[in-house]
């Protein structure tokens, strides 16, 4: 008796009765071949009672007989059955046999077969989950690195900008201490065009000098001349201003090249 099949499908099948696309990825293979698909990840006897288990089982694994598919309650009683081989150059094979005591044929009266697609299905995935979180845990790793370079960098500017800013304040405090110093020997040299004041009434000139220096440097970015820096004295002095060469030496002391 012929097994219950659906609606059949168009022939593919060859002259030699071998399914043209039995070997290639979308197509059909034979029971015999989807025993050696699963070869190398199961002995024949597992690998027949996987496919056997999805037949059963499995909507998404169908089963040809004659280019038809059977039906789902055929497909559940289905019995698959795999022979050993026969001789030294013998391999294994795969049949259905009758399904129960109704159903019977001869061994090899139809050609059944299996979707490739579904029977690679049956080999069990390599497991990625580890190679994924190894992946994640090295990235996390490179970015805490990368983070940790950037905050060293970071230390290193705070720390030359601390020193720059410490040289800066070393040179204010010198020229501090230096135009105290100077302003106990004041000098007789008056130039061209000022009012000649009385010097002694004007000893720290230095110091008022330097911070017009300094803000006129904070608004401007670049250091005064010594006739803006005399002018400035003019009108913090009652119009007097030292000489425009002391003025220079001081700009020079205060912003060295």
């Amino acid at each position: 008796m012929r097994p219950v099949v659906g609606k059949a499908r168009a022939s593919t099948s060859n002259s030699s009765g071998r399914h043209p696309t039995e070997t290639a990825i979308g197509g059909r293979c034979s029971l015999t071949r989807a025993l050696e698909l699963l070869a190398p990840n199961f002995t024949p006897g597992e690998a027949a009672a996987k496919i056997e288990r999805a037949i059963h089982e499995d909507d998404r694994f169908p089963l040809y007989c004659d280019d038809a598919v059977v039906k789902a309650n055929i497909r559940a009683i289905a019995n698959l059955v795999p022979k050993e081989p026969e001789g030294e150059d013998g391999h294994w094979t795969a049949d259905i046999l009758s399904m129960s005591s109704g159903l019977g044929w001869a061994p090899g009266a139809y050609t059944w077969e299996l979707e490739v697609d579904a029977v690679l299905a049956l080999i069990p995935q390599p497991d990625t989950r580890a190679e994924a979180a190894q992946a994640t845990a090295i990235s996390a790793l490179e970015m805490a690195e990368a983070a940790r370079a950037e905050t060293e960098q970071a230390r290193i500017e705070l720390q030359a900008a601390m020193e720059r800013m410490e040289q800066a304040e070393a040179r204010l405090k010198a020229a501090e201490m230096q135009a105290e110093a100077e302003a106990m020997t004041p000098t007789d040299k008056t130039p061209r065009g000022h009012k000649r004041g009385r010097k002694p009434m004007y000893p720290f000139w230095r110091l008022e000098a330097a911070a017009f220096a300094n803000e006129f440097f904070k608004v401007k970015k670049q250091k005064p001349t010594a006739r803006e820096v005399a002018e400035h004295l003019q009108l913090k002095c009652d119009g007097w201003a030292p000489d425009e060469a002391d003025i220079g030496r001081l700009l020079r002391f205060l912003f060295p090249e």
